[in-house]
């Protein structure tokens, strides 16, 4: 399983920031590789559906949300494509006037008959480490491109 923990310091205020974060259906507007994005009727439960294209792999997954005004989002996986566990989080705190973002994420992939475990790797090393950190980067661009 791979987990990745990263921070970033944003230039709009907490409020601002979770608002962006829980706007999904405008994700493949900036979010590099996400293709759609919607909120799914999840009964009590907010679930969004994701299509994210990693250039090796295309993945359809659905997460359930929890959402906490205006310090957190939390996920965990409901279904998709080739994925065992995605859990993670945005935690949100005030410094100042700005947001200081806490993004965590523990993703595991599954291996199907006859696909290669290069394949799962290169997969979730995908996951991890090039997307993560050009999320992080979309997000903080859009936060204050908006500011």
């Amino acid at each position: 399983m791979a987990a990745v923990t990263k921070q970033v310091l944003i230039e709009i205020p907490v409020e601002r920031f979770y608002d962006l974060v829980v706007d999904y259906e405008r994700y493949p507007e900036f979010v590099p590789g996400i293709k759609a994005c919607r909120v799914r009727d999840g009964g009590a439960e907010k679930h969004v559906e994701y299509e994210l294209d990693l250039g090796v792999k295309r993945l359809r997954y659905v997460l359930r949300m929890e959402e906490v005004r205006p310090r957190r989002v939390a996920w965990s996986l409901v279904s998709g494509d080739l994925m065992k566990v995605s859990n993670g989080s945005w935690e949100l705190a005030d410094e100042n006037g700005r947001t200081r973002a806490h993004y965590s994420v523990e993703i595991q992939i599954s291996r199907p008959p006859l696909v290669p475990q290069a394949l799962i790797d290169r997969v979730s090393d995908e996951l991890t480490k090039v997307q993560l950190p050009r999320t992080l980067e979309a997000f903080k661009a859009r936060a204050e491109k908006k500011a």
